[in-house]
């Protein structure tokens, strides 16, 4: 098949100039070209990490927050009993679910498979992988087995427990926008000079006006030369997995701020970048497929609709905030037992990474949504 820069070149001089959410939608999901159809993308030897590729401490963790909510619901459910009221019979308990959107390659399910077996507690639990890269899922299945891997989120009708998604939101594709003072219009993909590559264009922007009208009924003032992004699947996504949240947690780990932040002065270029090679560029648009496109998050947005489906909204709060509370630490803690050793040490200063001021602990956003459940709130507070 033809690579895909010169398919989307060709679509250009067939359609016209291509608003960039659809560039980007082909550049990151392409199946024969797309990036993230390529293997090892994610993690040490790839573009970028997240917590759960850097190191395992942190599927840990949300086994952790899962156990805790497991714990949780035995006790509720006791409480029933000994009240005489209708609950699950003993040892037909309902498992709790750990569910990863955007799982990748399993790292996060695979750490939390491994935590939950050395607890004995494997069985309690039921594992949910959704990941719509058909090359990532078949090597995440391999990873770990004893998770139900899926495409599509809306294979699980509901769940019960802990539902986490990190860096899901920033991958979805954005249309990026310029407000030249009076009116915004929608920045596009065409051709380079003479044909050759890609570079940006203006074009009127349909839904100028009504997205204008939006910012301002939320207090967002745009200036005057302004770049910026808008997410249009953002919504939609958050409100559909909050519909499947029956009781428990959802946790959103990402790049991003609340909305006045987001578009303030501070950030009048955009968001919008490409990781390559553990580097980060502003060079979005040369060899799609190459490279992660991504822009922050919108955490008001998602906060909105998460409150609108019924959840409590606690956050953002730094990464580093709740693995502190959910007991990172105590992966972190030294075995007085154990022989000491370079490797044994130098893996701990790995896992430590996770919650290190300047990296990804402070960079990484955490919005926590609940629903029946006071651990959510707790998760977003330093422990005492």
């Amino acid at each position: 098949m033809m690579p895909l820069a010169q398919r989307l070149a060709a679509r250009i001089r067939g359609e016209g100039p291509l608003r960039f959410d659809a560039f980007q939608e082909a550049a990151l999901y392409d199946p024969e070209g797309g990036y993230y159809e390529r293997p090892g993308r994610v993690g040490r030897e790839g573009d970028f990490v997240t917590g759960p590729s850097w190191h395992p401490a942190f599927g840990r963790t949300m086994a952790r927050i899962a156990r805790r909510l497991a714990e949780e619901e035995g006790k509720r459910e006791e409480k029933i009993s000994a009240n005489g009221e209708e609950g699950s019979p003993r040892g037909l308990r309902t498992p709790t679910d750990v569910v990863d959107v955007g799982a990748g390659e399993g790292e996060l399910l695979s750490a939390a498979d491994e935590a939950l077996r050395a607890w004995g507690i494997r069985d309690q639990f039921r594992l949910v992988g959704i990941e719509r890269s058909a090359t990532r899922r078949h090597l995440a299945a391999e990873r770990c087995r004893g998770a139900e891997w899926v495409s599509s989120f809306e294979e699980i009708p509901s769940f019960r427990g802990l539902l986490v998604a990190y860096e899901l939101f920033d991958a979805l594709p954005v249309r990026a926008l310029f407000f030249e003072g009076e009116k915004l219009l929608e920045r596009v993909v065409t051709l380079g000079p003479d044909g050759e590559g890609f570079a940006w264009g203006l074009s009127e922007c349909s839904d100028g006006a009504e997205l204008l009208d939006r910012f301002r009924a939320r207090g967002i003032h745009l200036l005057r030369n302004q770049k910026l992004e808008i997410r249009c699947g953002a919504t939609r996504l958050a409100a559909a997995l909050a519909s499947r949240l029956s009781h428990g947690l959802l946790m959103v780990f990402d790049y991003g701020a609340p909305a006045k932040a987001l578009y303030s002065a501070a950030r009048a270029n955009g968001t919008l970048e490409a990781f390559i090679s553990h580097g980060v560029t502003r060079d979005v648009l040369t060899e799609p497929g190459s490279r992660d496109l991504t822009a922050w998050v919108d955490f008001s947005e998602l906060a909105d609709a998460f409150a609108a489906a019924g959840l409590q909204v606690a956050g953002p709060v730094s990464q580093s905030r709740v693995l502190a509370s959910a007991g990172i630490f105590e992966e972190l803690a030294v075995d007085a037992a154990a022989p000491p050793g370079a490797a044994r040490e130098a893996d701990r200063r790995a896992a430590a990474a996770l919650v290190q001021p300047g990296g990804m602990g402070e960079s990484i956003r955490v919005l926590v949504a609940s629903r029946g459940t006071a651990a959510g709130t707790a998760l977003a507070q330093w422990p005492q």
